[in-house]
């Protein structure tokens, strides 16, 4: 069973907590995508990027949908495509991975399964509870993506792409400040709209549904979306899947609850139909 590492930091440890934030969280109106394939969510603490990622699970609450699988971001630079064939548990219970998924995604040599490796990373964790929240019942097969070429995206997305499963990218968008070694020198004078417009900037290029240029656009620019490789492999998984269109539904920044200028990174809420 993997247990979980950042409970009680980006999220309460206790259950009524949690259950008392998502209330307030999903009391915001949001267009429901029932029919929606894939999504991106941020990842952050919940105080700071919890709303957006609400939004998110509201939007595909009535989705027919019950195997979820949740690229994540490989934060500690383990360097392996890895997943688990452990159950996780968070404060509202035990999550079921789907077995047979996994087993058939690990034939393939890319995929680890490495439960060790995924350890300590919290992009595909902090998803479970929202997943717990807004389905009840449901399975996830959990994926920790590194950096990755074109290329092998393009493989990855021939072995995961599966229209009975519901694919959910954990990434945050632009990490500003000397602590993410990014501070541009057009950036200066106003931080926080530097940031919402790199956003703006990124987001539009994932609405383009272009893999290839999308990850140029990131690496050419030196940016700082700590999940591009995977943001790139949904991409890659929607031309597969039948997604018709992708569209902005939500949008912050952590400034808005931390007013701190040094510091800023961006929420980004963007469904695949």
């Amino acid at each position: 069973m993997r247990r979980p590492a950042v409970v009680g930091s980006f999220y309460p440890s206790n259950q009524n907590d949690i259950i008392s934030m998502f209330e307030r969280f999903f009391s915001y109106s949001v267009d429901r995508h029932p029919e929606a394939k894939g999504m991106i969510v941020p990842h952050a603490g919940y105080l700071f990027s919890g709303q957006v990622a609400a939004k998110m699970y509201k939007s595909i609450s009535g989705t027919d949908k019950r195997n979820f699988v949740i690229l994540g971001v490989d934060h500690y630079g383990v360097g392996i495509i890895a997943t688990s064939k452990e159950d996780w548990t968070t404060p509202l219970g035990l999550a079921k991975v789907n077995l047979d998924m996994i087993k058939k995604i690990s034939k393939e040599q890319a995929f680890m399964e490495d439960s060790l490796a995924m350890a300590r990373e919290h992009s595909i964790e902090v998803q479970i509870p929202f997943l717990q929240y807004t389905f009840g019942n449901f399975t996830f097969v959990p994926v920790q993506v590194p950096r990755l070429p074109y290329s092998e995206i393009q493989d990855l997305a021939r072995i995961i792409a599966d229209r009975n499963s519901f694919f959910i990218v954990s990434s945050d968008l632009t990490h500003f400040g000397s602590n993410y070694g990014f501070v541009p020198k057009e950036s200066i004078y106003g931080p926080e709209e530097f940031v919402k417009n790199l956003d703006a900037k990124i987001i539009e290029k994932i609405i383009e549904g272009d893999a290839k240029k999308f990850i140029e656009y990131i690496e050419g620019n030196d940016l700082t979306v700590c999940g591009y490789s995977s943001i790139a492999l949904l991409m890659e998984v929607a031309k597969k899947i039948g997604v018709r269109k992708i569209e902005k539904l939500a949008y912050d920044t952590s400034f808005s609850v931390s007013h701190d200028v040094s510091g800023i990174v961006g929420y980004g809420g963007v469904i695949f139909i």
